[in-house]
């Protein structure tokens, strides 16, 4: 087994890993290992924009501060979330210096736009719908500036590396054979490997967003909470034979309408926001009215924005569908729900601080209780940012481990994987989790899912080390804890739990 040593080791390449790589720089050497290109993690496709108080004012923070709240259903914790708001400015002054191109109005005022749950437009954006990509890449131009700053590619998560007293002195992975295994010993160890919403059949997340760094970390010992908080998304391109993609929230904030095939827009039969209300109660709607009406079909319509505003505003969304054969300047969008956000994870502080002593996780793996059981739009990129630069105020920067003599380095993870079928692993998987932990459950389903879930982890034995196989068997047990979750709390928040689906048959009591 090859080994390395850093005085920092960064988890996943997106934007919550690049600012704590930013912010670790000054105190040493950083070692950024990634599943594969800036492009493989969420960060690179978020479209909407970042989620600012803006105006900066204690007015402007309340104000964000309370639709935060009110968007999580209840589930927030009020504490972090004021200091995530509040770190707000600090982030704002730090994208400013890295020069990420932020759209502006011609007088060179910053635009601002409102998303759904929010009181005010205060959402800045760049490249129109390319926000997510341009901050990734102004973060990841400054870091590889450093000569103290490495990336790694191409390298899995396996395990966490932890010395004899249990505190966490690196992490091994897996290479790109899928057989070999790479040790670094790090200082301290911070996860940002993203959530798992591709778990489900349908989401708006990269495959390779499928709870890898939470199924590790629980492996390891780490608390793990609030699996059930999964956020989807209402407005997703829904076309046969095509991956879900992400029509982002922008487009209602801009005045985009969801309508029914008769073009009328019934989103206020269900909250007096229509368009603009809270993301699980649009969600939802869709899938009620869906169950009512199958063969009608959902629709986001722009076809009322002034010429050539689509494109101008929303270049990337626009030149997709346009690909597809779709103009959204002249026709409307069919649109379904798809899986979009994990608000649990692996139990953090606000300073990224996990159960394990040497262990960092920020960003979408960690659950800070900042989102509650529902996310306010745009607060995600907000959340990264603010994570990434306050890691470090938490890490002893002098402590660099206990030697590897002492490293207990592979016993907290058995060589035991599924013996399934790969493939049909994969799908029976998601197909279980859309079934049972979808937008609305039953708690029969949830039981059914469960029990499904347990069988296929029930054929794990001990076999040759194989990364495709052991990504499977992550994927098994993130889906049993979210199922499990739900059966703890099956009424908390967004998750909506019912006894039986509306216009049931009967089968949903299976």
């Amino acid at each position: 087994m090859k080994k390395e040593s850093v005085d920092f080791l960064v988890v996943g390449g997106g934007i919550a890993g690049y600012q704590a790589v930013l912010s670790l720089l000054p105190h040493g050497s950083v070692l950024l290992v990634s599943r594969g290109p800036l492009s493989s993690g969420s960060s690179y496709y978020a479209q909407g924009g970042l989620a600012l108080p803006w105006g900066f004012t204690p007015e402007d923070r309340e104000r964000h501060v309370q639709d935060t709240l009110r968007a999580g259903a209840g589930l927030c914790d009020e504490a972090s979330v004021r200091t995530l708001v509040g770190d707000g400015e600090k982030v704002w002054e730090g994208l400013l210096s890295l020069d990420v191109p932020f759209d502006q109005a011609s007088d060179g005022s910053f635009l601002t736009t409102r998303e759904a749950a929010h009181s005010v437009p205060r959402i800045v954006h760049a490249g129109g719908d390319r926000t997510g990509f341009l901050i990734l890449s102004a973060l990841a131009k400054k870091v590889s500036e450093s000569p103290s700053f490495r990336f790694l590619s191409n390298l899995q998560l396996h395990s966490i590396r932890k010395d004899r007293k249990g505190v966490v002195t690196g992490a091994v992975f897996l290479g790109e054979t899928g057989d070999e295994l790479l040790e670094i010993e790090a200082g301290a160890t911070i996860l940002s490997t993203g959530g798992g919403s591709s778990l489900f059949l349908r989401s708006t997340n990269p495959r390779l967003q499928r709870g890898d760094g939470v199924a590790v970390a629980a492996r390891a010992g780490c608390e793990i909470e609030r699996m059930a908080y999964y956020q989807f998304h209402p407005t997703v391109l829904d076309i046969p034979g095509q991956a879900p993609f992400l029509l982002t929230e922008a487009m209602r904030g801009e005045g985009a309408r969801v309508i029914n095939g008769k073009g009328r827009r019934f989103l206020y039969d269900y909250h007096p926001d229509g368009e603009l209300a809270p993301r699980d109660v649009v969600s939802r709607a869709l899938w009620l009215e869906s169950r009512k009406f199958p063969d009608e079909g959902i629709f986001l319509s722009l076809t009322h924005f002034p010429e050539g505003r689509v494109a101008q505003r929303f270049p990337q969304v626009f030149r997709h569908c346009l690909e597809l054969g779709l103009d959204l300047q002249t026709t409307p969008a069919p649109i379904r729900p798809a899986a979009h956000f994990q608000m649990g994870g692996i139990r953090t502080d606000m300073n990224g601080r996990t159960t394990l002593p040497g262990l960092f996780a920020i960003g979408e793996v960690a659950s800070t209780r900042v989102h509650g059981a529902n996310r306010l739009a745009s607060n995600s990129l907000l959340e990264a940012l603010v994570m990434g630069r306050r890691v470090v105020d938490a890490i002893d920067v002098g402590y660099h481990g206990e030697g590897t003599e002492e490293a207990d380095t592979l016993g907290n993870v058995p060589f035991f994987m599924p013996c399934v079928d790969i493939e049909e692993g994969w799908a029976r998987l998601r197909q279980i989790l859309w079934d049972s932990a979808g937008i609305v459950r039953t708690l029969p389903l949830v039981r059914k899912g469960l029990h499904e879930i347990r069988e296929m982890i029930a054929s794990e034995r001990p076999v040759p080390l194989d990364g495709a196989r052991f990504a499977l068997g992550n994927g098994l047990l993130v889906a049993s804890m979210i199922l499990e979750d739900i059966l703890r709390a099956p009424v908390a928040g967004a998750n909506y739990v019912v006894d039986e689906l509306p216009g049931s048959t009967g089968k949903d009591k299976d």
